[in-house]
């Protein structure tokens, strides 16, 4: 159970109600985390939003993006996000093989690599250390991938770190 309470529908008002339809709609039940969130409706309004602009289609493949969000849980042990990221990774195909490469940091794939060791080098204490870990990213990706790939690492360390503080857990 969170540190604070979870709205339930009939607690809460728009925009939250908006959101709680669309999670209903979409897979069939409200997470805690946006139960949670709800307390404050602007926030999850925009979250969700910012969520949907930076995971779904865009310059970079979605299991990427979904690699990049495990590291992340990964890396700061959030129980929720790491559930969730090894969910996603699976229903995009990967295999626990592939799964197993991400958590040991041994990714066969050289340009995954590289992201993946970014990832892990700012999430770590929210700054890069390692400036050669970029210079590598850009000679691989463009600048608007970068941005994007960024992203997700943003997105990712915001929502490991609100389930985390809020012992917020799988479901």
């Amino acid at each position: 159970m969170a540190l604070i309470s979870s709205l339930e529908k009939n607690q809460i008002n728009e925009p939250a109600k908006e959101v709680y339809e669309k999670f209903e709609r979409e897979t069939g039940k409200v997470p805690e985390w946006v139960k949670v969130m709800a307390h404050c409706p602007k926030i999850l309004k925009e979250f969700v939003d910012l969520f949907g602009a930076i995971m779904k289609k865009g310059k970079i493949d979605p299991l990427l993006k979904w690699k990049i969000a495990y590291v992340v849980s990964q890396t700061l042990k959030c129980p929720f996000c790491l559930d969730v990221s090894e969910k996603m990774l699976k229903k995009l195909g990967a295999d626990d093989k592939i799964i197993e490469e991400i958590k040991s940091s041994n990714i066969e794939d050289e340009k995954e690599k590289e992201i993946l060791d970014l990832v892990k080098d700012v999430t770590l204490d929210g700054h890069l250390d390692n400036p050669k870990l970029f210079e590598k990213l850009k000679e691989k990706f463009s600048e608007d991938e970068i941005v994007e790939i960024v992203s997700v690492m943003g997105l990712f360390n915001y929502i490991n770190r609100f389930n985390n503080t809020l012992a917020i857990l799988p479901e």
